[in-house]
């Protein structure tokens, strides 16, 4: 029940915050035009290999990305708490908690990369042996089961952390051990809050591009062929902007929601 009403809470916020899905839809865009090679949108990234290029926007996008989960932790926060949903202080939120944040997704982010580095290699060796070695692809398989499964449940342990660090105020580390304890005791039932966000996520996407396709057929008999590629981008981007603020919505809804119930019960 409190799975459910979590990703309702959260559905709820994220219509009430279309001016920070506008925030966070800037951003992705920003990102798209600087980094995604592109015929249309010129880039700044033209070769793979300028690696210091890639190396300013990887670092951009990290900054930005955490910069915005600052604030948009606070307006979740402060929307599930007080039914403020104001966009006046957003960006002091962002500068205030911003730091937290990257603190928590610098610590965590390096473990999640690696184990989904070594899963992907795993997997890709599975393929590459299954022809001629089917014993050697079966257990680079299972090794890459073992750890997908691995990377699964360490996700799904640390997925809190970033709620904690924004509502309890607590350092980087305790707020990443608070996080195992809060979801080790409630495993499955952030795994079904996670898939639920998921299936919700899934469904959403499809309808919206089943009505983009809808539109290019429109444009195309128009034809407006050139302005599809634009279309496309904002489409991804926006959807992209939306689901940041749902997932942030939801996972802050039922953290608060827990904590509260285990304050009252001790």
């Amino acid at each position: 029940m409190r799975v459910v009403r979590a990703v309702g809470q959260g559905l709820s916020i994220t219509h009430k915050g279309w001016p920070i899905i506008a925030v966070i839809f800037v951003f992705y865009a920003a990102v798209r035009f600087f980094s995604v090679p592109n015929d249309a949108i010129p880039p700044l990234m033209k070769k793979i290999g300028d690696w210091r290029t890639t190396v300013v926007i990887f670092t951009a996008m990290t900054l930005g990305f955490n910069y915005l989960l600052a604030g948009t932790q606070i307006f979740a926060r402060d929307g599930i708490r007080n039914s403020r949903f104001g966009f006046k202080g957003f960006f002091g939120n962002c500068n205030r908690f911003f730091l937290g944040q990257l603190g928590v997704s610098a610590v965590l982010w390096m473990p999640v990369w690696i184990l989904a580095l070594v899963a992907a290699v795993l997997l890709g060796g599975a393929i590459m042996e299954s022809k001629a070695y089917l014993l050697t692809a079966a257990v680079f398989g299972a090794l890459s089961a073992a750890v997908t499964l691995l990377l699964t449940v360490f996700s799904v342990l640390i997925c809190m952390s970033w709620a904690i660090i924004t509502v309890d105020g607590k350092g980087i580390f305790r707020s990443i051990w608070k996080s195992i304890l809060f979801c080790g005791e409630r495993f499955f039932s952030v795994l079904g809050l996670l898939i639920l966000f998921f299936v919700l996520m899934i469904a959403i996407t499809l309808v919206v591009w089943i009505a983009y396709a809808f539109v290019v057929q429109g444009l195309r008999r128009l034809g407006l062929d050139g302005h599809i590629i634009i279309l496309r981008e904002v489409t991804g981007c926006m959807l992209n902007a939306y689901f940041f603020l749902f997932l942030t919505s939801t996972l802050m809804s039922y953290y608060l929601n827990n904590r509260k119930a285990d304050e009252r019960y001790n």
